[in-house]
């Protein structure tokens, strides 16, 4: 089992079919219908070989991601997919603690990155070796912390 952190996009990016209205241009469609197929079979693919770390702050990121922005699926159906998340035990759910918030804020502070990026890696940091991502920020999160950097949707994004 290869020890993970899947970031928030790749879950959302995996439930959340592309809507063409919502485009400017069928290019920009495509591309994100890609991202979301490449998203959706890395879990097919991939899940079973993983050992996922994830914390309870990411859990409600997932939700609110789900359920509040871009394209918006239903309340229930959010709230379905994280409470799954939840209920998988071999899903390893890890707190937060106050060490956690200053050292993410303080790597924050000294990389210009989204604090919360670093609040759903800070904590799991020690048990994970590989980092799934398409937004580029954590190519230079797993090179601070020394974790390798895989992108999934094969498109890195700046989010």
């Amino acid at each position: 089992m290869i020890e993970a952190f899947v970031d928030t996009e790749i879950w959302v990016l995996a439930k959340k079919k592309p809507v063409r209205e919502k485009f400017k241009s069928e290019s920009d469609y495509k591309k994100a219908l890609k991202i979301h197929e490449n998203c959706r079979k890395f879990f097919e693919k991939e899940f079973d070989k993983l050992r996922i770390y994830i914390t309870l702050h990411q859990v409600v990121e997932i939700f609110h991601a789900l359920a509040f922005r871009g394209y918006r699926i239903p309340l229930n159906d959010a709230f379905s997919i994280v409470d799954g998340l939840m209920k998988d035990d071999s899903i390893i759910k890890v707190p937060i603690l106050t060490e956690h918030v200053t050292e993410s804020i303080t790597a924050s502070m000294e990389t210009g990155i989204h604090v919360w990026d670093f609040l759903c890696f800070v904590p799991l940091k020690d048990y994970v070796k590989v980092i799934y991502s398409l937004d580029r920020h954590f190519l230079e999160i797993g090179n601070r912390y020394n974790v390798k950097v895989v992108n999934p949707a094969q498109e890195w994004l700046i989010l």
